[in-house]
């Protein structure tokens, strides 16, 4: 089974989205991870290997608005 979560991210313009995360929960099993972004765009990747991992995931999916069109322009939203 795979367990979804979604965290809230925003640009400094003020637009809200999510980071999305879906990962393998099952026992003595592999690494698996795929990353996605909702109301941003960018690149979402799969992790099967914790040395694949990025150092800031955030910022290795190069989220864009849509609003303003910024890259990397984002941050955690507070409380997520």
């Amino acid at each position: 089974m795979a367990t979804h979560t979604r965290r809230r991210i925003i640009c400094q313009c003020g637009h809200e989205g999510f980071q999305t995360l879906s990962e393998n929960d099952s026992s003595f099993s592999r690494v698996w991870e795929r990353y996605g972004l909702d109301e941003f765009s960018g690149n979402g990747f799969t992790i099967t290997s914790y040395a694949d991992m990025p150092d800031d995931i955030l910022a290795a999916m190069k989220p864009t608005c849509p609003k303003c069109g910024e890259t990397n322009n984002v941050r955690y939203a507070k409380g997520s």
